[in-house]
């Protein structure tokens, strides 16, 4: 009976520690920008197609001759080892993917919104001992961190886009 509320303890505590972190949230629904369509300029392949599959079926269109430019000014990748086994090789690796945008008028080449930066960052089992199935895992990792990133610009751009909306009323 005691382990059984020693347990019970230690999930409630894990999961208020969880819901405390101010950085984290389920992922989900993101808002979607209140525009027409955008321009991505910038953004590498895989950026580009991910954003492309979740803003598309809300109803923005991605071209290269829309009114409203989303300007990837930096989008890079870093990783480290962030653990090592008792032999000194690497136990756990971390991915990091940034990217910095703003959005600009292609008319008036005005910058509708400050450089904004946007960062993921994830960790994985490392193992040199099976590369094909670390290599896999990494490729996942990859995948949740563009899908992140993704979200998050696409709710970072409806939100400019309600700011600019509200200036020009």
């Amino acid at each position: 009976m005691i382990r059984h509320a020693r347990t019970v303890l230690l999930l409630t505590a894990a999961v208020l520690l969880l819901a405390a972190c101010s950085g984290w949230q389920l992922r989900g629904q993101t808002s979607t920008p209140e525009l027409e369509s955008i321009t991505l300029d910038g953004a590498s392949a895989r950026l580009r197609y991910t954003l492309e599959d979740e803003l598309e079926p809300s109803g923005v269109l991605i071209h290269g001759e829309s009114q409203n430019i989303v300007m990837i000014l930096d989008e890079r990748w870093d990783s480290r080892t962030a653990a090592v086994d008792a032999r000194g090789r690497a136990a756990e690796r971390e991915l990091r993917y940034e990217i910095t945008w703003q959005l600009v008028d292609r008319d008036t080449e005005a910058m509708l919104n400050p450089p904004r930066r946007i960062s993921a960052l994830r960790s994985f089992a490392y193992s040199p001992d099976n590369v094909t199935a670390t290599s896999d895992e990494e490729e996942l990792v990859r995948d949740d961190l563009y899908e992140d990133v993704a979200y998050r610009l696409i709710n970072q751009l409806a939100n400019a886009a309600r700011k600019i909306d509200s200036r020009n009323r």
